[in-house]
């Protein structure tokens, strides 16, 4: 134990030799085969008596004197059959260690601020931005009249919006960006120098890229790839899910009605609902077999709505799109429509086509279209 002593042996007092000697005759005697019966050493039980001096045949060490706490007594001697056994030692105290400090809190992490970031590009790639953390000074949106779509789950209120294909080069430079992201035909139409000479930083989204594409380049670029992951870790497991609950066999057709009556089949996955009905191995109707544009839309005349032929059918709509619910009833009143399979089994569901941005709404879009698909 640390910090404790063994006793020191100590020395019999002279007036005890007498005594001492005498005892040791009297065990010799014994020894020898006396026929009287001999004095036996006291017990522990007996009042305390001297200690007697060990026999030859026990070891000479004389036992230890008692530690200062104990009283004056000494022990007695063992018994011949016994070995003299030190007492033990009284258990040391053992020393108290001092409350252990508790770490000092360390400071707030600081915001992340990359500068100014505007983005040209609309409530996708703002969504992403800010889910990763960046924060954004402006951005355009879709529907300017009607703030941004689908950002309820984001904080917008201090970013600046505007319509990006009425602005100038020199609203833009009122910005004084640090970062401007925007899309690849968006520079083919400005032009890369003109841009480039705003002294920003350009970022370049390709034309086409996906979600979890566009969230892997922006995480790169503002070197928030751990948050990145994140997010898309999230998405996997919510696919796997989604995966679990979808109907096998699963046809669906995906249609929106645009203002004007105009309605555009989504034929092929390249818009985020028709891209996650898509991973979810369900059977867009019409497929590939009809031409489309380069948003995998084909364009149907009220004569060609009977090629909506699947058992569920989508509607990709908005209210924020002056005229477009007019156009709704104008062409769900048509003859053919009333005809459909889904019409004629309740098999309808409608979804907001500005609702879902980003990689955050691709994930809430998930649980949406297991509750439609599965109806």
């Amino acid at each position: 134990m640390i910090g404790s002593r063994r006793p020191r042996s100590g020395r019999p007092h002279a007036s005890k030799v007498g005594l001492v000697m005498l005892t040791v005759f009297a065990v010799l005697a014994s020894a020898c085969g006396s026929g009287s019966d001999a004095t036996t050493e006291p017990t522990a039980e007996q009042s305390a008596e001297e200690p007697t001096e060990p026999t030859a045949e026990q070891s000479a060490e004389e036992p230890p004197e008692p530690p200062a706490e104990q009283p004056a007594e000494e022990p007695t001697e063992p018994t011949a059959e016994q070995p003299a056994e030190e007492p033990p030692e009284p258990p040391a105290a053992e020393p108290t260690e001092p409350p252990a400090e508790e770490p000092a809190a360390e400071p707030d992490e600081a915001p992340f601020d990359p500068g100014v970031v505007v983005a040209v590009s609309e409530e996708g790639v703002l969504a992403d931005l800010l889910a990763l953390g960046v924060p954004v000074a402006a951005s355009s949106a879709t529907v300017v009249n009607e703030g941004f779509q689908g950002m309820d789950t984001h904080d917008t209120s201090g970013i600046e919006i505007f319509d990006y294909l009425t602005l100038s080069l020199e609203d833009l430079a009122t910005y004084r960006a640090d970062y401007i992201v925007t899309w690849e035909f968006i520079v083919g139409l400005v032009g890369e120098e003109q841009l480039s000479g705003l002294g920003a930083e350009l970022v370049i989204l390709p034309d086409g890229s996906i979600g979890p594409d566009r969230l892997r380049l922006l995480g790169e670029v503002f070197d928030r790839e751990p948050a990145a992951d994140v997010l898309l870790d999230e998405l996997d497991a919510a696919y796997d899910a989604a995966l679990d609950a979808v109907p096998a066999e699963c046809e669906v057709s995906v249609v929106a009605v645009y203002a004007g009556a105009n309605v555009a089949a989504f034929a092929r996955p390249i818009w985020e609902i028709p891209r996650a009905l898509d991973r979810l191995g369900c059977a867009l109707v019409p497929g590939a077999e009809i031409d489309t544009d380069g948003n995998g839309r084909a364009w149907l005349s009220l004569e060609q709505l009977d090629l909506l032929a699947a058992p569920k059918l989508l509607m990709m709509q908005t209210d924020t799109v002056e005229g477009e619910r007019d156009s709704i009833d104008e062409v769900t009143g048509n003859p053919i429509w009333q005809q459909l399979p889904a019409v004629e089994s309740g098999g309808v569901v409608e979804l907001d086509r500005l609702g879902y941005p980003g990689v955050t709404g691709e994930i809430r879009l998930l649980d949406d279209l297991v509750a439609a698909l599965g109806d």
